[in-house]
């Protein structure tokens, strides 16, 4: 065959390969649905408002029904249901709500307010993991609907209510954190004899407040402490009543966090303004502060000073320095002593004291451990640099002359 017509045949031949691998490869492109051997059948079913006309002044639920309709033993783990606003991304969501078993569904409440009037669009998305019978998983791709709502504004010629919010830290079990629920008077008169009453999943110190008018335009705001008895996803509920029997709500859903423990300490001798101190430094690695710590030591038969810290937060460290007569030597048990969780835990380590060889300025903390600096290295440092910056500068010289003959 003529070269001419065999290079034509390559060509041919090389484009129909190409063209198969793209079919092939976009075969697999934008499918959600599993294959028909996962037997992975998870649908939002239905999703229920519960106001189809709201304003925006007013707070909605959106509640997403996930229903699992596999053909074989085995349950669908929900993962996270997230409620998202194609403007503002995501505005609500829960986490790790459990298995269903095939036949089986689940509703999911999660709330929303908008800011301006108009036709609004939401989506709500589904994320989980398929278990079959063996105790195999299988990860499920996104699972969307959308929803949507039109919102009016608010009219004119009737009351406003007033808006609460709910503002909680970070939760920890068995941990107490401050709640802060604010009322907004949007409305052209003021209130009077309000009444705020937060209740939750845990338990709310003192769950009542009073205030008595909060003119129009205004806020204010009512402060309370909750402890979260367990981990997992919780809610706080709070309630407003004013002008004599007028009430609203709202719901905020929080994630509470597993009560983890990390304390750790150290101790050191300084030079500070010419005299002595015993420097000691707790570090809370965990998730909730720890509470009157007394931190004492002894070294061979000599007892060390004490010294108290009232708080030490999550992911931080304190310390504190005593001054001392003279510079201390030799291996040394220290002990503190902390409340956390409503109980009295301790924490001990031994370290070797070697005495006091640096001043506090020469001292970098890093994870609890002391680094001392040496005070020759810098110039040791410098007068390398000079020497190395010098011979450079000699050998660049010798090779212009060289190059210039």
């Amino acid at each position: 065959m003529p070269r001419s017509k065999r290079s034509g045949s390559t060509r041919l031949l090389t484009v129909l390969v190409a063209g198969l691998l793209c079919c092939s490869l976009l075969g697999g492109v934008g499918a959600v649905t599993a294959s028909s051997t996962s037997n992975v059948y998870v649908t939002v079913s239905d999703i229920a408002v519960s106001d189809d006309d709201p304003t925006t002044d007013d707070a909605i639920t959106v509640t997403p029904t996930i229903r699992h309709s596999s053909g074989h033993d085995g349950g669908f783990q929900v993962t996270q249901v997230v409620l998202e606003a194609p403007d503002r991304g995501k505005v609500d969501d829960a986490d790790d709500l459990g298995s269903i078993a095939s036949g089986e569904t689940i509703d999911v409440p999660l709330q929303t307010t908008f800011d301006t009037a108009g036709e609004k669009r939401l989506i709500v998305k589904v994320r989980g993991i398929k278990e079959d019978a063996d105790g195999n998983t299988q990860q499920v791709g996104v699972i969307e609907r959308p929803v949507y709502v039109s919102v009016s504004e608010p009219s004119s010629d009737s009351a406003t209510d007033p808006r609460l919010r709910i503002d909680a830290n970070r939760a920890v079990a068995g941990t107490e954190i401050p709640v802060t629920v604010t009322v907004s008077n949007g409305d052209d008169e003021a209130l009077t004899d309000l009444v705020a009453h937060l209740d939750g999943d845990g338990t709310v110190e003192e769950p009542t407040r009073i205030h008595p008018t909060l003119e129009a335009g205004n806020m204010t705001t009512f402060d309370f402490r909750v402890r979260a008895d367990e981990a997992g996803q919780s809610s706080l509920e709070a309630a407003l009543e004013y002008d004599d029997g007028n009430r609203v709500e709202t719901v905020q859903s929080i994630r509470v966090e597993p009560l983890r423990e990390d304390v750790d300490l150290y101790a050191s001798v300084l030079e500070r303004n010419e005299s002595t101190v015993l420097q000691y430094r707790v570090t809370n690695r965990g998730n909730a502060p720890i509470d009157d710590v007394s931190v004492s030591g002894q070294t061979g038969s000599e007892r060390l000073p004490g010294a108290t810290i009232a708080t030490v937060d999550a992911a931080s460290a304190e310390t504190v320095s005593i001054p001392i007569d003279e510079t201390l030597t030799g291996t040394a048990e220290i002990e503190a002593a902390y409340t956390i969780d409503d109980r009295r835990n301790r924490t001990t380590r031994t370290i070797e004291i070697t005495g006091a060889t640096a001043t506090e300025s020469d001292i970098a903390s890093i994870g609890g451990q002391s680094i001392i600096a040496a005070g020759a290295s810098g110039a040791g440092s410098l007068f390398g640099a000079v020497i190395v910056l010098l011979g450079l500068g000699g050998i660049s010289f010798l090779g212009y002359r060289q190059w210039n003959r």
